[in-house]
């Protein structure tokens, strides 16, 4: 029997809620037996009303510890973000708990200094106002992650694959799919994503990759992110040239380009913004080392 805790603020979004409970719900159902138990918590407890105005009763912060807590806000986490939230949080962490958060509460995670080694899955649109607020913590442009003791989702569906990551984890994923094909839904662990590893790589590799992927336009030094995910740096290149066949500096600025490809393909920023977002100082820089990966030029690679 899993126990997972739901902590939510006044003004939640009711569809996040459900692409949580309702899988949940239905794992149960095809199992026979409840397998996972979830309630509903806040800082305090009590009554509180969603952002469509539905109200739900919370009970309050638990002595105990869950094996999963995630963490749903609003339009204002700051809600959320109490001291005595926070410190509950820390504490579920120093225990190894599995914790993970659904779009801004990734700003809560971040002010309770849970984001500087591990990640949190970040719409798009919101990274930047993000990092400007933390700027050392991880917010990875992706739609979900789950890589234990952390998982999250950058809101919308894709917290139902955050979801159904968290079923396979504490079951199998026969499970996930089984609940998947009952709610019609493709999950998007199904389809490749050239980000996701694998999870028998070493965690280290897992934190060194989500800190390149969460600061492709700043291009910290290898010895900074060796540091950051507490190995030496011949260490860590070990570990990369073992799992990923490739050295640190090599597969950073590979995803740095691949990242250039995609902005170049689909959107119409010009050569020398897409540069700096992909942390390259100048164009001449960034058009030399595109030429080298992909045998044009950046301004013979546009799509659009």
């Amino acid at each position: 029997m899993k126990t997972i805790c739901i902590h939510v603020s006044a003004g939640f979004p009711v569809l996040s809620l459900t692409l949580i409970t309702e899988p949940l719900r239905l794992a149960n159902r095809e199992l026979g037996r409840e397998e996972f138990i979830w309630s509903i918590i806040s800082d305090e407890g009590g009554t509180l009303h969603s952002s469509s105005n539905l109200p739900i009763t919370t009970d309050p912060l638990p002595d105990s510890k869950p094996d999963a807590v995630i963490v749903l806000t609003s339009y204002r986490p700051d809600r959320s973000a109490t001291p005595r939230t926070l410190s509950w949080l820390r504490k579920l962490d120093r225990l190894g708990c599995l914790m993970g958060c659904v779009d801004t509460g990734a700003l809560v995670f971040a002010k309770a200094g849970l984001l500087n080694t591990r990640p949190a899955a970040t719409h798009p649109e919101a990274i930047s106002g993000f990092l400007q607020q933390f700027p050392n913590s991880l917010f990875i442009d992706r739609l979900m992650d789950f890589s234990p003791p952390r998982l999250s989702s950058a809101g919308g569906v894709a917290t139902l694959d955050m979801t159904l990551a968290l079923i396979a984890h504490f079951n199998d994923e026969t499970l996930s799919g089984r609940i998947a094909e009952i709610l019609t839904y493709k999950p998007l662990l199904h389809g490749p994503d050239p980000q996701q590893l694998p999870r028998s790589i070493a965690p280290e590799i897992h934190d060194a990759v989500s800190i390149m992927e969460a600061n492709l336009s700043r291009c910290l030094g290898i010895a900074e992110i060796a540091d950051r995910v507490g190995l030496p740096v011949w260490k860590l290149t070990r570990l990369f040239k073992r799992y990923l066949h490739s050295s640190p500096t090599s597969y950073y600025m590979k995803r740095r380009l691949v990242r250039a490809r995609d902005m170049l393909r689909n959107s119409t920023l010009p050569v020398g913004d897409i540069a700096i977002q992909c942390g390259y100082e100048n164009a001449e820089a960034f058009s030399r080392a595109y030429r080298n990966r992909y045998g044009k030029p950046p301004s013979e690679d546009r799509g659009l």
